[in-house]
């Protein structure tokens, strides 16, 4: 959602006499139990964004409604495709069972599709010893892709160019504690304002800064949802991080050296973005089983009382009940507490992995199945390799908030 590094949009520009750019509201997806109104927000926010920038170039984005397989049928029908070009995405079971459609549907056609890959995911990876070549080559050695200063328009009548509203795409309400006021803005422009700050000033407390909810929002890097939504490419926070290292390179005393050390940490996590990502790509099984078999069948006890006490943020514990409240009005909490949510419903209330997964997922509004799906497990103690940990939340009150502060936000 993004024209800046978009190499699909490049790609079909530089390939096509004519471009039409879609964005397809599926029926199945506005079904799925992890899709919300919190998310479809951020959607709305970048494809307005992204419409506008379009529209700068002589383009036009369009937002037709129906499963993908329909749409191009339909497109096809009338006049007949050349070409698809996408990014490759490591999605849930419902978007990876798209995509299988989509590519025999391109098949039975003669119709090219062409995916390029946006980060250091790599589709089919048999040899696990080339992955660090492959990420080096896609992400640091090759250069961020200027936006097209073009596009050639292809007019589709009868297709929408205006959104419809929330309500009426996801056919319910939104989330009654969600406040959209307190989202995080989503779209190109943001995505640049939120990485410039953090490089230049809210980044030097990262290190140490994000552990507790009270300074996380800040010291953190608050690009997760840019990542997840398409707003900022890896291969630019990757590049402009590197910029700013350089040129912290040769500066003396404390606060450099602060910078440095943020800075390490900082692109270190990013590493970490699309290890978890490669798992899902490689594991799709992982959304429906725990990685480990012989941890599959735990005595859980799930209870849909529990869950709601969870979801409501009315456990009695008040760092979890704190962190849930928080994150339905705001689609933010930081990682330690997302970890805490995690091992508390789990060991402490005894409710399987796989129960939360998909409530949870509804309201992070930087919702990325492969780190969601990857992290929960992993926090559930249910992959195998991982030490288990389980982070207490009233030992979290007292280390990351003992003045209550968050709590009584």
């Amino acid at each position: 959602m993004r024209v800046t590094d978009n190499v699909a949009l490049l790609k079909s520009v530089a390939q096509s006499r004519a471009v039409a750019a879609m964005f397809v509201i599926e029926p199945e997806l506005l079904r799925a139990a992890e899709t919300s109104a919190m998310h479809l927000h951020s959607w709305w926010d970048a494809l307005t964004a992204l419409q506008q920038a379009l529209r700068d170039r002589g383009g036009e984005l369009y937002f037709p409604e129906g499963e993908v397989v329909e749409v191009v049928d339909t497109i096809h029908g009338k006049s007949p495709l050349c070409a698809l070009f996408s990014h490759e995405e490591t999605g849930s079971s419902i978007t990876y069972q798209r995509d299988i459609a989509v590519a025999a549907w391109c098949g039975r056609h003669d119709v090219v599709w062409r995916e390029f890959p946006q980060n250091g995911v790599i589709r089919g990876l048999l040899d696990r010893s080339e992955r660090q070549s492959i990420i080096r080559e896609r992400l640091i050695e090759t250069d961020v892709k200027p936006a097209p200063e073009s596009m050639p328009p292809w007019k589709i009548d009868g297709w929408s160019a205006t959104l419809p509203t929330i309500e009426t795409a996801l056919g319910r309400g939104a989330d009654p504690m969600l406040d959209t006021r307190a989202l995080q803005r989503v779209n190109e422009a943001a995505g640049q304002r939120d990485l410039s700050s953090f490089l230049h000033d809210r980044g030097l407390g990262y290190a140490g800064g994000i552990s507790s909810p009270n300074t996380a929002d800040v010291a953190g890097s608050r690009l997760s949802a840019h990542l997840a939504w398409g707003t900022l490419s890896l291969r630019d926070v990757f590049a402009q991080t590197r910029a700013r290292q350089s040129a912290l390179s040769d500066t003396p005393g404390d606060e450099a050296r602060q910078w440095g050390k943020s800075l390490r940490a900082f692109r270190s996590r990013l590493h970490w973005h699309d290890h978890f990502i490669q798992r899902l790509e490689s594991e799709p099984e992982m959304e429906f089983r725990a990685l480990s078999e012989p941890l599959s069948n735990l005595d859980y006890r799930d209870s849909a009382d529990a869950h709601q006490r969870w979801l409501d943020g009315l456990t009695g514990l008040p760092m979890l009940d704190a962190s849930m409240r928080c994150l339905r009005t705001t689609g933010f909490i930081n990682f330690r507490m997302r970890a805490m949510i995690v091992t508390t419903l789990c060991f402490g209330f005894r409710q399987s992995w796989h129960s939360l997964l998909h409530p949870l997922a509804s309201v992070f509004n930087d919702y990325e199945p492969g780190i969601h799906i990857a992290q929960t497990q992993m926090q559930a103690s249910v992959v195998g390799i991982n030490t288990v940990r389980i982070y207490s939340p009233h030992k979290q009150l007292l280390d990351q908030d003992p003045d209550c502060i968050f709590v009584k936000r």
